[in-house]
């Protein structure tokens, strides 16, 4: 096989996906024990001004049942799937709710919320350029009740069996 001379052709073919951290690898663009260890006490990873804010999200979130830790760094991450790997390895150091913020990029990984829901939360704080902000905008999106939607699959179920009695009923009254 010829070598493509485009750099995103090239990596297309590569045999591996690129990836920003392998198995068993730290990350190097940032402290990984350090930030290990600054989670230890609080659940909170950041530089001093923002350590109280992100310490009352952290403790609102515990007060609506998550279980969450927050890393703000402002190291630069190279690409976007670092903030998630960094949320993924702190997840094997700390069970809840990991998210990561740096200044490009958000990341987050949990034993508990399905990664739908983490997206989601993800979409919305990467919006927030505030790290306090952008962490209490994760932590409302993925704790917010969702549509209970058994009872509306029920009450559908109902009005369509109550639609088909009506339109039978109709159709004998016809006949007559």
């Amino acid at each position: 096989m010829s070598t493509p001379d485009d750099a995103v052709t090239f990596l297309a073919y590569e045999a591996e996906p690129l990836m920003s951290l392998h198995v068993g690898e730290e990350p190097s663009w940032i402290d990984f024990q350090e930030v290990v260890a600054d989670l230890a006490d609080d659940g909170v990873s950041a530089p001093e001004p923002f350590v109280e804010g992100l310490r009352t999200v952290v403790a609102d979130a515990a007060g609506r049942g998550l279980d969450l830790k927050v890393v703000y760094t402002e190291a630069p991450a190279a690409v976007y799937t670092d903030a998630r790997d960094l949320a993924t390895l702190l997840g094997q150091e700390y069970p809840g709710t990991i998210f990561v913020r740096t200044p490009l990029f958000v990341g987050s990984s949990s034993d508990s919320i399905p990664r739908h829901l983490l997206e989601a939360g993800q979409d919305d704080a990467i919006q927030e350029f505030d790290p306090v902000a952008s962490a209490a905008v994760f932590s409302h999106k993925v704790t917010v009740p969702g549509p209970p939607w058994g009872a509306l699959t029920a009450v559908t179920l109902v009005l369509a069996i109550v639609a088909v009695i009506a339109f039978l009923v109709a159709l004998r009254r016809r006949r007559r």
